[in-house]
């Protein structure tokens, strides 16, 4: 029994045959356990065929481990520039403010 969509067609959705059999078998598995919870026995369509056919229309997508460890360092180093900012931005007003009051202090006498 052949799934449609094709190898093919699927093969455009995934760098590699390894992470779309992934992307296939996880998504089946969380189809799976969804109408074994329903109604006790599956449907008359296969959650393999359900999965291939989701990432066929783009549906189901993957993202690398390390993407995802690059964009949390990203996030982290912005953080941190955003806190040095603010921190240099508030000894720069208070340095201002300073100098008004002096020169406050010096117009008064």
């Amino acid at each position: 029994m052949m799934i449609k969509p094709g190898i093919t067609e699927l093969s455009k959705c995934a760098d590699s045959r390894y992470t779309l059999a992934t992307m296939a078998a996880k998504r089946a598995r969380m189809i799976g356990e969804k109408t074994e919870e329903i109604n006790g026995k599956f449907k008359a369509v296969k959650p393999v065929s359900i999965a291939a056919d989701e990432i066929a229309r783009g549906k189901i997508g993957y993202v690398r481990s390390d993407d995802v460890h690059a964009a949390q360092e990203y996030e982290e180093e912005k953080e941190a520039a955003i806190i040095s900012y603010s921190e240099s931005a508030m000894e720069a007003n208070a340095e201002f403010d300073a100098q008004l009051e002096a020169a406050d202090a010096d117009t008064e006498e």
